[in-house]
Order: structure tokens, then sequence, then C-alpha cells
């Protein structure tokens, strides 16, 4: 069996960023809008190791009757300060707010959700960028399971069509000439995309576990991206572990897996961006020597 320890992952890329970071001035924002309680457990964990690592991290919280244009003006305020490496808005936020408009109000290089349109569309183009935290966080333990080139020709299929997750996951495995196919809602038959699998990821976020034994084939890896809430205030994910882990050759367990790896990826994406602002101060203007004819 491939085996992946998220949580050791996680410490050991966090200790790694820590050495990078050292003398270094790193800053994070991280905006919330109350009323979620997943949320607040969320933002915990990112401070928690924001701080770790020795980010400048400051969590904004405001109240859940706050408005668009609110919100807007102090995006607008974090853009300007360039002291302010990394901005991100905690997702869900309330219904009447405008998610889209608030989060590509976020300058891109700013953008350490890599949610922006931007961000997103330097996927499809394969340009470097700022990719969406937890699609990162599944390459990372695929990486670590059986090594990115070894993705290629591999049968790949996700369950979810975010932009969090399923969208920019579905491109990544490209560059690495996988076969992925979104599946969703509307999908028909859904065993007979999981059945013939090499990998499932999935990030449905069921309210109750479906991937049973019978939905994979022996010797699949399992990527479960979900975390629900159930009736009985434990988290639980789309699959049913003990069920699955006896046929598949590696399943994320949940709690404590591709959660671990989706805040690993946001520090390491805040130096990113950090880096690329400053390799851009550096960057010697451009002189033009007006050719003179005589």
């Amino acid at each position: 069996m491939n085996t992946v320890d998220c949580k050791e992952l996680k410490a050991e890329g966090l200790e790694e960023l820590k050495r990078n970071l050292e003398d270094k001035k790193v800053s994070l924002r991280i905006i919330q809008v109350e009323g979620d309680s997943a949320s607040d457990v969320y933002v915990r964990n990112k401070m928690k190791a924001g701080l770790e690592v020795g980010l400048d991290i400051q969590h904004i919280l405001l109240s859940n009757d706050v408005t668009n244009e609110q919100i807007l003006k102090i995006i607008d305020i974090l853009n300007s300060d360039d002291n302010i490496n990394g901005i991100m808005v905690q997702l869900p936020i309330p219904k009447h707010l405008d998610e889209d408009l608030i989060i590509n109000s976020i300058n891109p290089e700013k953008d350490v959700d890599g949610l922006t349109t931007t961000n997103l569309g330097k996927i499809v183009s394969k340009e470097k960028g700022l990719r969406p935290c937890t699609a990162e966080g599944v390459m990372t333990i695929l990486d670590k399971c059986i090594g990115l080139n070894n993705l290629e020709g591999q049968n790949i299929t996700i369950i979810g069509r975010s932009k969090l997750v399923g969208l920019p996951l579905f491109h990544m495995l490209l560059e690495y000439n996988a076969t992925p196919t979104i599946c969703h809602t509307r999908t028909k038959n859904l065993k007979d995309y999981t059945r013939n699998a090499d990998i499932i990821v999935t990030a449905a976020g069921s309210e109750y576990k479906f991937i049973n034994e019978d939905m994979i084939k022996e010797g699949a890896i399992i990527i479960d991206v979900s975390t629900v809430r159930g009736n009985n205030g434990k988290l639980h994910g789309d699959v049913f572990y003990d069920e699955v882990i006896e046929k598949a050759s590696y399943v994320t367990p949940v709690p404590g897996g591709v959660g671990q790896l989706t805040v690993l990826e946001l520090m390491k994406n805040t130096y990113k961006a950090y880096e690329l602002q400053n390799s851009k101060k550096k960057k010697p203007e451009k002189t033009y020597i007006k050719k003179i004819s005589k």
C-alpha cells in the first residue's frame, strides 16, 4: 500500500518554509465574514501555521451584515499596500455578497488562494502563477504516492467541478499527460467512471458518504477532499474509509488528510507571492535608445 502521512508532510513543509522565511518579512491578511463555524476552524489552523513559520499574519473578521462595497474598500487598501504580500477571503461568504466580484478585486499577484480569473486562466495556458491551494495539495499527495511523472496515462476520475478543486486540478493533471475526467451532480452512472479509475479525487462535499468498495477497482488511489460535519458532530468525507481501505492502495483520511496540505500550500503561496513581487521590484526598467540615422 502507498502511504502518505499528510500531517507529517505538512510539518516537514512548514519547517522548510520557516527556514526560507528567516530574516524576511512576509505578510498575509485573511478576511473572514463571521457566521460559518467551519470557517472559524479553518482560519484558526491557517493563523497557527502562519505564526509557526514566521509570517506577519493578521485576521480581519467582519460582521455578517457587511456589504460588497465595504469589503472591496478593505481589499483596495490591502492591494495598495506594498508591505502586504498575500490576501485571501475565507469562503464561503454570505449569499448577499458577490463572491466573484470580491475575489476578482484582489490583485492577482497577492491572490494566495489562486482563485482570481487571472490566476485560474494561467493554469489553462500553462503559465506560472498562484494556484488554488487544495488542488496543489492533491498534487503534492499524488507526487508522494506515485510521483507526478508517473501520472502519464493514468485514468483519473474527479468528482466535483468547483474552482477550488475540480476545474484547476483537471488542467494541472493534463500537464503530466494524465487522462482526467470530471464528474458532477448531473453525471449518469458515476460508478462506470470510478470503477475504471486508477485514481479517484472526490470533492463532492456530500451530506452522506457514497463511495464504497463496489465503486472502486483493486489498487486504486483515493483522495478524499471533502470535509462535512455530520449530524453526530463528527467530520466525514465522501468515502467509506474503513470499507475501501482493504481494496485501495491508498486512501486519504478525513480529517487529517488533504486539509493539512491545503494549509501548507497557502503558506507556500504567500512566500511565492512575496518572491514574485520582489523580483519585479529588482528588475531594472528598460531603457530605449533611439537610433538616429545620418
